[in-house]
C-alpha cells in the first residue's frame, strides 16, 4: 500500500494560495485544498465556494432543446398521448419523476414506462407497441444508442425525442436529440446526469417551477457518480437544501425520522441503494410509484418494500460476488488485464454491484455477465485511467449492443462470441499499451504535523458537496506505537490517541496489531466534529493505516511476543504441509508468502515483493510477503511459509508449503528459560507490581534491568498465562501466594522442548 499525497504545493504557487485565502476569508490550508483541486484563482474560488442557481446554464443552449420544446407544445395543443420511457436505475427513475411532474404542470399528463432489468437497457419496442400507442415518446437516461429501435417507432407513426447523457455512438438516431455530450454544443458542460437533462427540458417548458424537483436531480447526480464539478456542484447544493429544509415524505420514509441532516454521502450510501433495489429485485416501478403517488399510506408501504428489497439485494449480491471470485481464481481469470466472468444462474440486477466490488479486489476492469434469453448481459466497471466504453467499442462488431461511460457500461454478447470478445478487450489494452496498475493507493491531502483547529474542519464543509470529482478531504498523521482500545467490551470499533488528535477506527480490529507494533506508521483519517451536551470535540475517523517499510528496532521483540501469544492460543503444527521445493511457477497472483522472523526478510529480496506487517495491505490477491499475519485472507489459495514457524496450520481449501531449512523462531533458541533465570525474572517483576501495563513489550522496555529483554518478555507472558501475575484495570498486579508450576504453561513447555531439540 502506498500513500499518495494529492495537495502538494510548488513554491511558486504559494502566492496564489495566500491571495485566495485573503480574498475569500478562509485559512491558508483551506485555500490550499481549493488550489490543488484546480480552483486556482480568486474568481474560481469565489464561484466554487458559492454554488447556487445563479450558476445554472440556460437549457436552450443544449442542441435539440428548442425543437423538443416546440414538439411537446404541439402535443399539448393537439391533446396527443405522450409516453416517457426511462431507465430502471436511480438516475432513470428520478428522470422520469422530474419530467412527468414538469409535464403535468405544463398541461400534459404523460404515461410512464420503465423496463425491468431482465428486459435489458434501452427502448423496448415490443413493450411500447403492446400497450396504448402514444403519439410522442420522450426517452430519459437512454435512447442515444437505440437508432434501430427509434427508426421502428417512427415507422409505426410515433415521434421520438431522446434525452440522454451517455456517450453518443458514431451512428446517431435520426430524431430530436438532447445530450450534453453531443459534439458542437454551446452548453459548455457535458457531465449532466439523465435526470439533469430531463430537468433542463422541464425548465425549458415551465421555467423556475422545475426547480422544485432539484432534490430528485441531485439524488440522481450523486447516484450515477457524476462529477460534482461545474453545474453539477450547484445542482446538488440546491437539491440538498430541499432535502434538509423541505423534505418529501417519500425520502423521510426511506431514511427514517432520525436522519436529521442529509449530505451527498447520505444520497450515495443510504438513499440511492434503496431506490436501485426495486429494479434489481425485478420491481422497477416500485420507486417510481413511491415518488409519483399522492397517497401517504401508499408511500409508506412502498418505502418499506424498497427497504426490504435492499436487504434481499445485499444477500444476493454477496452470494454472486463470492461465486464470481471463486471462478476468477479457479479459472485463473485474474491473469487477464480485463476480467470477464459469467454464470447462467446470476441475475442481471446484481452484476453491476458485483463488478464494482471485483474491480476493488483485482485493480483492473471487470465485466460480469448474466444470461437472459440466450444472450449474455454484462455490466462493466473500470479503474482510473482505463475508459471501459472505448475498450468495449473496440469489439462492437462482436456485440449485440452496448452503451455507457468511461468508468461504467453495459454490454450484450452472444454466448458463442464471449471468448472472442474477451480476446478483443485484452488485445485492445495491449495494442494501446495500457496496463492496469496493480498498486493499491491510499490518497490523502497532506501530512499533518501540527494542531488541527475546529475552524479548519468547519471550513472543509465549505467544499461540500463531496463526491466524484470533488473528493472529501482526508489527511495523514505520523505516529509510533499507540494503544488502541475498544469503544466498549466486545466492540470491533476502537479509539486511540496520537500527538495531535484522538482517533476513532470503526471496524478497525485488523489494525490493532500494527497500531500496537513499535514501528513508525502513517494514519490516514477524516477530521470530524461531534457535539455532545453542547460540547464540540474534534476526532479523526481512521481510513487506513500503513506501516513504514523501514521497521523499528524493537519490532523483533514485538514479533517475538506475538509468537508467544500464538502458542498460548493453542495453535498446532499441521501434518498436511508440502515442502517449499514443490512450488511451481506462479503468475503473480494467489500466493501469500509468510515470514515469522523479520530478520529473514533480507534473504528474500530476490522475490521483489512488497512486505507487510501482520495483514496483506493488498486485497486483490497479488503475491506479497506478510510477517506473522493475523489470519489468512480468502483471496489467497497458496500459502508459503518462507521460514519454519512455531506452527503452520493447514487452512481448508488452501495449499500450504513450508521451508524447513530456515528457522523462523531463532529468538526463542537464545532466551534463558532455566529455573534460576525464571526466578530472577519473577523477583524483578514482583518489584514492578502496581505499575501501569501497556503490553509485555512496552512493560519490559520501560523496566530497568540487566535481564535480556526477550527473556523478560517471555517470562511476563508465561507468568500471566499461569495467573501468577495479572493485569487488572490496566495495572500490573501479583496474585500473592499463588503457586503454579512452569510446566503448566503452554508457552514454557513448547519452548523448553524446542530448545532441547536444538541443543
Amino acid at each position: 500500500m502506498e500513500i499518495v499525497f494529492d495537495s502538494i504545493l510548488k513554491s511558486e504557487d504559494e502566492r496564489a494560495v495566500r491571495q485566495i485565502a485573503m480574498e475569500c476569508g478562509v485559512m491558508i490550508d483551506t485555500a490550499r485544498l481549493l488550489f490543488c483541486r484546480g480552483i486556482n484563482t480568486v474568481e474560481s474560488a469565489i464561484e466554487f465556494l458559492n454554488p447556487g442557481k445563479d450558476k445554472f446554464i440556460d437549457p436552450l443552449l443544449l442542441s435539440g432543446m428548442e425543437n423538443a420544446a416546440k414538439r411537446i407544445t404541439d402535443a399539448k395543443i393537439k391533446g396527443e398521448k405522450v409516453l416517457i420511457f426511462g431507465d430502471y436505475d436511480a438516475d432513470g427513475i428520478c428522470a422520469v419523476t422530474v419530467l412527468s411532474s414538469c409535464l403535468k404542470k405544463f398541461g400534459i399528463t404523460p404515461m410512464c414506462m420503465i423496463p425491468e432489468r431482465e428486459e435489458g437497457y434501452g427502448l423496448n419496442v415490443e413493450k411500447i407497441l403492446s400497450g396504448e400507442k402514444p403519439d410522442l415518446i420522450i426517452t430519459v437516461d437512454c435512447g442515444i444508442s437505440d437508432k434501430n429501435s427509434i427508426a421502428k417507432l417512427i415507422e409505426s407513426g410515433i415521434d421520438v425525442i431522446v434525452t440522454d447523457h451517455h456517450e453518443p455512438p458514431e451512428d446517431l438516431p435520426e430524431t430530436i436529440l438532447i445530450n450534453p455530450k453531443l459534439k458542437g454544443q454551446k452548453y459548455g458542460f457535458s457531465e449532466l446526469c439523465g435526470a439533469g437533462v430531463a430537468y433542463k427540458l422541464g425548465y425549458a417548458l415551465i421555467g423556475e417551477e422545475a426547480d422544485s424537483y432539484l432534490d430528485f436531480v441531485s439524488l440522481a447526480t450523486v447516484a450515477d457518480s457524476m462529477e460534482l464539478i461545474g453545474e453539477n456542484r450547484s445542482i446538488v447544493a440546491e437539491g440538498l437544501k430541499l432535502f434538509n429544509n423541505n423534505r418529501r415524505d417519500a425520502f423521510t420514509f426511506l431514511l427514517g425520522e432520525n436522519c436529521k441532516e442529509i449530505t451527498s454521502q447520505t444520497l450515495a450510501f443510504s438513499l440511492a441503494p434503496k431506490i436501485n433495489a426495486g429494479g434489481r429485485m425485478g420491481d422497477a416501478t416500485a420507486a417510481l410509484d413511491l415518488f409519483l403517488t399522492e397517497s401517504l399510506s401508499e408511500r409508506a408501504v412502498l418505502a418499506e418494500k424498497l427497504k426490504s428489497y435492499n436487504v434481499e439485494r445485499q444477500v444476493a449480491c454477496d452470494e454472486i460476488y463470492k461465486k464470481a471470485k471463486e471462478k476468477i481464481f479457479n479459472e485463473e481469470l485474474y491473469r487477464n488485464d480485463v476480467i470477464l466472468v459469467y454464470d447462467e444462474s446470476w441475475k442481471t440486477g446484481f452484476i453491476g454491484i458485483v463488478a464494482a466490488r471485483l474491480v476493488e479486489d483485482f485493480s483492473r476492469p471487470v465485466v460480469v455477465f448474466a444470461e437472459h434469453n440466450g444472450i449474455l448481459k454484462g455490466s462493466a466497471r473500470s479503474v482510473s485511467g482505463i475508459n471501459i466504453y472505448e475498450v468495449i467499442s473496440s469489439a462492437k462488431d462482436l456485440l449485440e449492443g452496448f452503451g455507457g461511460h468511461s468508468q461504467a457500461a453495459g454490454v450484450s454478447v452472444r454466448r458463442e462470441n464471449i471468448e472472442k470478445v474477451n480476446k478483443a478487450f485484452n488485445e485492445y489494452l495491449k495494442k494501446n499499451n495500457i496496463k492496469p496498475s496493480a498498486k493499491k493507493e491510499l490518497h490523502a491531502e497532506w501530512l499533518i504535523d501540527g494542531k488541527i483547529t475546529e475552524r479548519f474542519v468547519r471550513e472543509i464543509d465549505l467544499l461540500e458537496p463531496f463526491g466524484a470529482g470533488n473528493r472529501q478531504p482526508v489527511f495523514a498523521i505520523r505516529t509510533g506505537a499507540v494503544n488502541p482500545k475498544p469503544l466498549k467490551a466486545g466492540s470491533a470499533h476502537y479509539s486511540f490517541s496520537t500527538e495531535y488528535l484522538e482517533m476513532l477506527d470503526f471496524g478497525g480490529e485488523k489494525h490493532v496489531p500494527i497500531l500496537l507494533a513499535p514501528t513508525d506508521k502513517t494514519i490516514v483519517f477524516l477530521p470530524s466534529l461531534s457535539t455532545f451536551k453542547n460540547r464540540v470535540s474534534l476526532k479523526g475517523i481512521v481510513k487506513g493505516v500503513v506501516a513504514d517499510k523501514v521497521f523499528g528496532e524493537n519490532l523483533p521483540l514485538y514479533l517475538f511476543d506475538k509468537q508467544i501469544k500464538k502458542i498460548q492460543a493453542g495453535e498446532k503444527d499441521s501434518e498436511d504441509i508440502k515442502d517449499i521445493s514443490d512450488l511451481s511457477e506462479n503468475g503473480g497472483f494467489n500466493r501469500l508468502y509468510v515470514l515469522s522472523d523479520i530478520e529473514n526478510v533480507e534473504k528474500f529480496k530476490d522475490l521483489n515483493l512488497p512486505v507487510s506487517l501482520f495483514y496483506p495491505e493488498k486485497t486483490n490477491g497479488e503475491n506479497c510477503i506478510v510477517i506473522l499475519p493475523e489470519e489468512i485472507p480468502d483471496n489467497y489459495k497458496e500459502i508459503v511459509y518462507l521460514d519454519r514457524p512455531l506452527s503452520a496450520t493447514k487452512t481448508p481449501d488452501k495449499t500450504v508449503y513450508r521451508n524447513d531449512a530456515l528457522i523462523g523462531y531463532s529468538p526463542f533458541l537464545s532466551i534463558k528459560t532455566d529455573r534460576v533465570d525464571m526466578i530472577a525474572c519473577f523477583n524483578l517483576l514482583r518489584r514492578q507490581a502496581g505499575r501501569p501495563f501497556n503490553g509485555s513489550v512496552n512493560f519490559s522496555l520501560e523496566t530497568e534491568s540487566d535481564i535480556d529483554k526477550f527473556t523478560l518478555v517471555f517470562a511476563i507472558d508465561v507468568f500471566i498465562e499461569l495467573g501468577i501475575f495479572e493485569v487488572r484495570n490496566g495495572i500490573f498486579k501479583e496474585n500473592q501466594g499463588l503457586k503454579n508450576p512452569l510446566t503448566n504453561s503452554l508457552a514454557y513447555s513448547k519452548i523448553s522442548i524446542l530448545k532441547a531439540q536444538n541443543v
